[in-house]
């Protein structure tokens, strides 16, 4: 009986301890499984969204969608008015129906940007240009889904002229229009205190640059450069004007009235030299270069090479009736697909071949000019108060056998 007793109570230390340990691994069983909790719920996945110069954007089911790949894509209709745009349907300046909706178009006070469907091609020009397109090649194709035309968020900053980033921290599509960007500058530059940069370009065109990493700014002494989003030179501050263009991937720029084509690639020579009165960007694909020396117009190539000399007095016919269309270049004209230039001498009007410099037709006709007839565009001449369309005058010239009052 006594050793009995004596056995329960060696026991009763035992199982207390064995209790207590197993209160203790229960505590801290409890607080992993408190712990993981708590990162799962930290790593839960939040829901995508998107904002457009910080507004956040209803997300409706047909805003996104995915390719295969899980790319995301933007309906170009669906964001286009919350980047300024009007959406129209079809092609620009086409006026048949698209019944397919494979073409649209978007419309702003400065840009126009034409898309279609299953071609990663798109085009720009500014509105009321007599310029030809800009053609800008984007790295996926545009797709068509339900009637609705889809661009791919790789390509929006050159597609849609937006600066686009994704904030993983918060799963966010992240949209900002190149003015508020801009605006964003000039505030960050307005805390700048160790420079001596006091202006950011506001130019529709020079605010394209951001698309490329780049900020138009000018100095205290109003010399024009570009800088990083860091502040860093890029393009240092030497120029009285400068303008950049998208398309040709070149500032235009002057300084002590003379003017030039520079690279927006840093440390490289000119393009063409400083040495003209006046530089306009004549054809953007290819890239021709009007250029004024000694009051005469001639013409450069992109590569800064002399296509046509300076014998000219203007450059284009400019209209003046409802029926006749302003004429500067016809593109792939004829068999040969050759790119011709109107010139003006005396008040004639001719063509020159912007492939070769050869003169098609000498500066001896009244007009040349073009007409919309059944969605088409027709060229024409005119020589003593007689029209002629511009293939049967060629013919003339050639062969000297046509009656222009035919």
């Amino acid at each position: 009986m006594l050793l009995d007793q004596e056995v329960k109570k060696q026991e009763q230390p035992k199982g207390k301890k064995i209790v207590l340990f197993l209160l203790i691994v229960s505590i801290i069983l409890l607080m992993i499984i408190i712990a993981v909790m708590a990162t799962l719920s930290g790593n839960e996945t939040k829901s995508l969204t998107l904002s457009v110069n910080g507004l956040d954007v209803n997300i409706t089911s047909d805003l996104l969608i995915t390719d295969d790949n899980g790319n995301y894509y933007v309906s170009i209709q669906k964001i286009s008015k919350s980047l300024g745009y009007d959406y129209l349907t079809g092609g620009y300046k086409e006026y048949t129906e698209d019944k397919t909706n494979s073409k649209c178009y978007l419309q702003s006070e400065n840009q126009i940007i034409q898309f279609e469907a299953d071609t990663n091609k798109i085009y720009k020009i500014e509105p009321n240009s007599v310029l030809d397109y800009e053609e800008y090649e984007l790295n996926n194709n545009i797709l068509k889904t339900n009637n609705l035309l889809y661009i791919s968020l790789e390509d929006v900053n050159v597609g849609l002229d937006v600066i686009y980033s994704y904030s993983k921290e918060n799963n966010k599509i992240l949209f900002n229009t190149m003015d508020n960007i801009t605006e964003s500058y000039k505030t960050s530059l307005a805390t700048q205190t160790d420079n001596q940069l006091s202006e950011i370009s506001e130019d529709y065109n020079n605010e394209k640059a951001l698309l490329y990493g780049m900020i138009v700014v000018a100095n205290e002494n109003k010399k024009w450069g570009a800088i990083d989003g860091n502040f860093s030179t890029i393009i240092g501050n030497r120029y009285t004007s400068m303008e950049f263009n998208e398309s040709a991937g070149v500032f235009i720029v002057s300084d002590d009235n003379k003017y030039g084509v520079i690279s927006k690639e840093p440390n490289q020579r000119p393009i063409i030299d400083l040495n003209y009165e006046e530089i306009k960007i004549l054809n953007n694909t290819p890239v021709f270069y009007q250029v004024k020396l000694a009051g005469k117009y001639g013409v450069i190539n992109g590569q800064g090479k002399a296509i046509i000399n300076n014998d000219f007095d203007s450059m284009g016919y400019t209209s003046r009736s409802t029926t006749e269309i302003s004429t500067l270049v016809i593109k792939e004209y004829g068999n040969n697909k050759e790119n011709l230039l109107v010139v003006c001498k005396n008040g004639k009007y001719g063509l020159v071949s912007l492939d070769d410099g050869r003169t098609v037709i000498e500066c001896s006709l009244d007009k040349i000019y073009a007409k919309n007839e059944g969605g088409q565009k027709n060229y024409y001449i005119e020589l003593q108060q007689q029209e002629v369309s511009l293939d049967r005058y060629i013919e003339f010239i050639n062969t000297s056998t046509i009656n222009v009052s035919q």
